[in-house]
């Protein structure tokens, strides 16, 4: 993987460009670090737990976030998990419950049961107190623990929601009691495979809140409508909004609990169009301002999202991620979506919503035509993103339909990119060429101008170069060019749910590291264990670096760029080595190619002896002074002229003698 330009991009280099240089280069290594470095284990786990309140989802009362995070929640004086062992509801308990339930005090009492709904594509679990959402498998995905299980029975679908963890509490008042869905038992009104009715009733029967779902076949959408039936004496008035609080947690997916926390965060898309997250990885909180069309709970690789068919969740929307105060290794993140959804105070007042569960797969959520594909980050920058939507993602996937494995596919990725980029690359390597045969004369200039005469010694260095008709920044402008392409990839490789799990040679899985060695220690900045591509692709870098700095000239400037050329594949091996194999084999992959091209046109396609008489004919032509040039000696005379004025003696009044 080349960082950096060609040597004619060195020749001239002053400290003042050096020092330009190395603060590039600096901003290439933050680039990797701050925006897509993943948080370590240790830095996460130090996350408090997070204490945000949304009171305008709640007149005067703070809402607080998911129960499960830490401790039961202390709002429900009686719970019915824990009345009688009868069964049967004591004089003091019904007392209890008709106080903090009201009319759906007998709601407050049950047994607790599930029911499922399933397709070819996903299987949803539903618990009947709360008639909330409990768990989320897509099918035939696995996690990493449950992929490489020799025993095949013990083998389960990968579920988004950990341990029944997840809720969708309503909150009304009644009486101007605040009562919350999630401590009420909703009955089974209906219940087919594909579709189910759940119903808490009042007391008297009469009205009723409604959960009904319906899955589609071979869909990985579900069907969400809530109603509110014979309630509009019961809620009490002033509530034209109902309080949506939806939380969930994740378990842990993949093998690097680092990255896949700092790629999980929670999107949403608002009224305006714009899609937007509120952060990665670990505690982040954002209150959104504006209508929300959908809000989407996202993990590495894949994701579920709540989408308001009848226009938008009305703002502000609270979004927060958070760790559990009890997190260890096979939890991710907790989410909580503090949202409303409108009421009418009418006999029979609904809301239809769609809630998704699917895979992070582009193709797949951009036929959706609803932006949730914009959760797969194909780079930060408009140009990365553009690369690999328009190019790199197509040819991909026509590979991929032909069969190929994506060893082979990742290969033909690269050659098909080097190809498209050799035009500038013939271009470099011909500048270097020219570069390398007047490498005697700018040995000789660095010999004849002193350090303190570096405006001359560029004055003659760029005359050289006029007169030989080299260009000296050819070299640095194609390898600009192929940098948005490594940086496009940079974001591309460990978000494509298509190398999940998929291995290749020694690496079981192309999204995450290849291990050859876990070591029994942490190694700072590195990691605990040896990546063998990444080592592979450090390697090749600094072949292709030692390659292109034997033609740089000689000088303590170039001296200085020679060492940090070999000390940013150094960087970079710290930086890579936790990162997807398929990216280094990538990288690997195009240094090994850059080498081949280099050689070969080096060898077998420059003719050194006819570039040297073209050169020498073209310095025999008469020479037009260039714009560049004029430039150049307009400065040296500015400089001269500031040198000699501050060395001239002062008069009598202070002021320099002409």
């Amino acid at each position: 993987m080349p960082y950096l330009c060609s040597l004619s991009g060195f020749i001239t280099m002053d400290k003042k460009q050096l020092t330009g240089l190395l603060l590039l280069s600096g901003l290439m290594v933050a680039y990797f670090l701050i925006f897509n470095k993943p948080k370590t284990d240790a830095d996460l786990t130090k996350v408090d737990s997070l204490k945000t309140t949304v009171d305008t989802l709640a007149a005067a009362e703070a809402l607080t976030p998911i129960d499960t995070l830490q401790n039961k929640s202390e709002l429900a004086l009686v719970d019915a998990d824990s009345l009688s062992a009868d069964s049967q509801v004591t004089t003091k308990e019904n007392a209890l419950l008709t106080k903090q339930f009201g009319v759906f005090s007998n709601a407050a009492a049950g047994n607790p049961e599930k029911v499922s709904l399933s397709n070819e594509k996903i299987s949803l679990s539903f618990h009947s107190k709360g008639g909330s959402l409990v768990s989320a498998k897509i099918l035939g995905e696995q996690t990493y623990q449950n992929r490489f299980l020799e025993d095949s029975s013990q083998k389960a679908d990968l579920d988004l929601v950990y341990s029944d963890s997840a809720s969708m509490n309503l909150e009304f008042y009644h009486n101007n009691q605040r009562i919350e869905s999630k401590n009420l038992y909703f009955s089974v009104a209906k219940a087919t495979s594909q579709t189910l009715v759940l119903r808490a009733y009042t007391n008297d029967s009469a009205g009723y809140i409604q959960w009904s779902y319906s899955l589609d076949a071979n869909s990985y959408a579900l069907k969400v409508d809530l109603s509110f039936v014979g309630l509009e004496t019961v809620i009490d008035r002033g509530q034209s909004d109902i309080p949506l609080i939806w939380s969930q947690i994740a378990p842990r997916q993949e093998l690097n609990l680092s990255n896949e926390r700092a790629t999980s965060t929670i999107y949403y898309k608002t009224e305006s169009g714009s899609v937007s997250r509120i952060g990665r990885g670990g505690e982040n909180s954002e209150e959104i301002e504006e209508a929300v069309e959908w809000i989407s709970f996202k993990q590495q690789f894949f994701f579920n999202s709540l989408i308001f068919k009848n226009g938008q969740f009305k703002r502000p929307v609270q979004a927060q991620t958070q760790l559990p105060g009890w997190a260890d290794s096979s939890v991710n993140l907790a989410y909580n979506a503090f949202l409303s959804v409108p009421y009418g105070y009418s006999s029979a007042s609904s809301v239809s919503m769609e809630w998704i569960f699917a895979p992070l797969h582009f193709q797949t959520l951009a036929s959706m035509n609803m932006g949730l594909e914009e959760q797969i980050d194909l780079g930060y920058i408009g140009l990365f993103s553009l690369i690999n939507r328009y190019l790199v993602i197509p040819v991909f996937n026509f590979f991929d339909q032909l069969g190929l494995g994506y060893g082979i596919i990742i290969l033909l990725l690269t050659l098909i990119i080097k190809v498209l980029l050799s035009p500038l690359n013939f271009k470099m390597f011909v500048s270097s060429a020219k570069i390398r045969l007047l490498k005697p004369e700018l040995d000789e200039l660095n010999a004849k101008f002193k350090p303190d005469e570096a405006l001359k010694k560029q004055q003659a260095v760029m005359q050289l170069y006029r007169q030989a008709g080299v260009n000296p920044l050819a070299g640095c402008l194609p390898m600009l060019v192929q940098m948005p392409f490594l940086l496009a990839m940079f974001s591309f490789f460990p978000s494509a749910i298509e190398l999940r799990q998929q291995g290749f040679l020694w690496a079981e899985d192309l999204s995450t590291y290849d291990s050859i060695l876990n070591l029994p220690f942490e190694i700072p900045f590195y990691g605990s264990h040896v990546s063998l591509f990444t080592l592979l692709m450090t390697a090749t870098t600094i072949l292709y670096t030692h390659l292109n700095s034997s033609q740089m000239q000689t000088g303590a400037n170039m001296q200085q760029m020679k060492i940090m050329m070999y000390i940013m594949p150094i960087v970079f091996l710290g930086v890579l080595n936790s990162y997807s194999a398929g990216l280094n084999y990538y990288y690997f992959l195009s240094n090994v190619v850059s080498i081949l091209i280099y050689l070969a046109i080096r060898y077998l396609f420059i003719d050194e002896n006819k570039l040297r008489l073209k050169m020498e004919a073209h310095k025999a032509k008469p020479q037009k002074k260039s714009k560049w040039m004029q430039r150049l000696e307009d400065a040296q005379r500015m400089r001269e002229q500031q040198v000699k004025q501050q060395s001239a003696p002062k008069n009598r009044q202070g002021r320099r003698k002409n």
